[in-house]
């Protein structure tokens, strides 16, 4: 039993559970901190063993020095990716489960831009070029030239298109002066793709404002079969 749980044993299997950990992780910059400790347990493993591993001790060092130059590289961008300071605390509520960096990052998927009524951001069977998100203001919604509903502060604006790939299913306009966030496709396939964290809460927002307006319309719907039947 003493043998089956020696120091070398302990210290080796902790060192490929911490390793194997880095491998499950999402976010890249506390991958590789877990992957440098683990490495750094390897090597002291290897040192216990006393066997001839000078070759493994070698290739640790080398994956050792890469993980830290490019933590050294994600602190750097961290600190460089701050959020406007008007508009931080409706970014950090909008995009809940993001950090500061991760939302000034897919900040730079986006464009501002001033919308005033009038303007059309999506229009039905068109294609859709921007994810919009509402930052402040109204928009009103129309299908097939009725008025479906509005959107208010806090709603995306072409999702389904951006989701789908397919033509917009709406009309929007905005109805009075807005604030709005333009994501590119592109750009925001572009950060999406490297942080799979923002990705997963990306889909999760679209998800949950997609069933808030699918529960509104049904909603009205009702409510204007209701005054149907009435009439």
């Amino acid at each position: 039993m003493l043998e089956l749980f020696s120091l070398t044993d302990l210290t080796g299997t902790l060192a490929f559970a911490v390793i194997a950990l880095s491998y499950v992780m999402t976010r890249i910059f506390w991958l590789r901190i877990v992957a440098v400790v683990g490495l750094f347990l390897q090597i002291a493993y290897f040192r216990l063993t006393g066997s001839d591993t000078m070759a493994g001790i070698g290739w640790d060092l080398i994956f050792v020095a890469i993980n830290l130059v490019m933590i050294f590289l994600l602190v750097r961008e961290r600190a460089s990716l701050t959020l406007p300071e008007k508009d931080a605390p409706m970014l950090r509520q909008s995009f809940a489960g993001l950090d500061d960096a991760q939302i000034a990052r897919l900040l730079k998927a986006a464009d501002w831009r001033d919308a005033q009524p009038g303007e059309t951001l999506t229009k039905q069977d068109h294609a859709v070029d921007s994810l919009f998100f509402l930052c402040s203001g109204r928009a009103s919604v129309e299908v097939n030239g009725s008025f479906e509903t509005y959107l208010e502060k806090g709603s995306f604006i072409g999702e389904i298109a951006y989701l789908t790939g397919n033509l917009a299913t709406a009309t929007v306009v905005i109805d009075e002066p807005s604030r709005v966030l333009a994501f590119s496709k592109q750009r925001m396939a572009k950060v999406t793709n490297q942080d799979s964290r923002i990705a997963g809460i990306i889909y999760e927002l679209l998800g949950r404002d997609l069933a808030q307006k699918m529960r509104r319309s049904n909603t009205r719907r009702v409510l204007l079969q209701d005054e149907s039947d009435v009439l």
